[in-house]
């Protein structure tokens, strides 16, 4: 935990809504429960370590299966399927992951996202964030929901179909870049959906696309998860950066051996005149960051500057706001 300074710190009470119930999982979802649960270690020798290796051999021979959701819309509750074989489905029932996925990300998101906001959510998988914020009965704003890889895709379009809400989030089946053309893309272990890479070396192809080629309505609010590729997608959207002047949330790993790739997402927005926070917990007894959210906790929003950025945590997600959006930004979270 560390320090922070009341002074510049924004800080906020949240309620942490999760808008999704699971009513059932398949057989090949328990077993990945059981495989990726956060264990001690001899629970993890037992449990978790032969959990994997069935998980592992059941997908290799094509094992399936559905689990059943329920989705807490505008419209009222919906029913849906969800695919077992992706296993970022985790978020709904990984117990490291309950009651929120993401709780500091998934509470900045809800309130940075304006009700008549139009939101990018850019590295989708099958849209957590996408359907969170469709979900509340105040938006009227419109989603713009990315994802390339084609299977994953293909869960984040059925949800959206099955939720009744394309008329809130629209699905674009596209890698996001600094140029337009093709690459292949891949999970590194052949598991995890949400470590999909481009350029990785698989058989899957997927379409590249700059941001400011595509002709979709102007960005409030963007969301990037891209797996180390956040500089050229922010690259590829220059033009918007420059002209809307958007809030954008985006993910960073702090790697001490290539400092200059940690760095370079916020150099270019620093040259932008973007200022940065991270977002975190503060404890009600104590004047810190702490690591999860309690009953006592407040959503902190802790201003750094691009040189402190080896001082934080290795993976943060970091909220860059425009120097003269710096007003409406703390009235957000008001």
């Amino acid at each position: 935990m560390s320090a922070i300074d009341e002074t510049d710190t924004i800080r906020c009470r949240v309620v942490l809504r999760n808008p999704f119930q699971v009513e059932s999982l398949s057989f090949l979802s328990k077993v990945h429960k059981a495989a990726f649960s956060k264990r001690r270690r001899v629970s993890k020798r037992f449990i978790g370590k032969p959990a994997k290796r069935l998980f592992r051999a059941l997908l290799s021979v094509g094992a399936g299966g559905a689990g059943k959701l329920i989705i807490h819309t505008a419209k009222g509750p919906r029913k849906v399927a969800f695919n077992a074989r992706n296993t970022q489905f985790g978020a709904l029932y990984l117990p490291q992951c309950l009651p929120v996925y993401e709780p500091e990300t998934s509470a900045l998101l809800d309130r940075l996202v304006g009700d008549n906001d139009v939101f990018y959510d850019i590295g989708a998988n099958w849209g957590w964030y996408s359907l969170l914020i469709a979900s509340r009965t105040s938006f009227k704003g419109a989603i713009h929901a990315f994802e390339p890889f084609p299977s994953t895709f293909a869960d984040l379009a059925s949800l959206v179909e099955q939720s009744e809400q394309q008329d809130r989030i629209v699905c674009h089946e596209i890698a996001l870049a600094d140029k337009d053309g093709q690459t292949s893309m891949s999970f590194p272990d052949g598991v995890q959906s949400g470590l999909a890479r481009l350029g990785a070396v698989g058989d899957t192809q997927v379409r590249l696309a700059k941001l400011d080629s595509l002709e979709i309505s102007a960005p409030s609010v963007i969301k990037i998860d891209a797996e180390d590729h956040e500089l050229a997608v922010l690259t590829g959207a220059s033009q918007i950066i420059a002209r809307d002047r958007p809030f954008i949330v985006f993910e960073n790993w702090l790697l001490r051996e290539q400092p200059e790739i940690t760095l370079a997402p916020l150099d270019l927005l620093n040259r932008q005149n973007y200022r940065f926070f991270f977002p975190g917990w503060v404890s009600g007894t104590q004047n810190c960051i702490v690591a999860e959210s309690t009953d006592n906790s407040e959503l902190a929003l802790v201003p750094f500057l691009p040189a402190q950025r080896f001082q934080l945590p290795s993976q943060i997600n970091i909220v860059a706001v425009p120097i003269e959006r710096m007003d409406e930004f703390r009235q957000r979270f008001s």
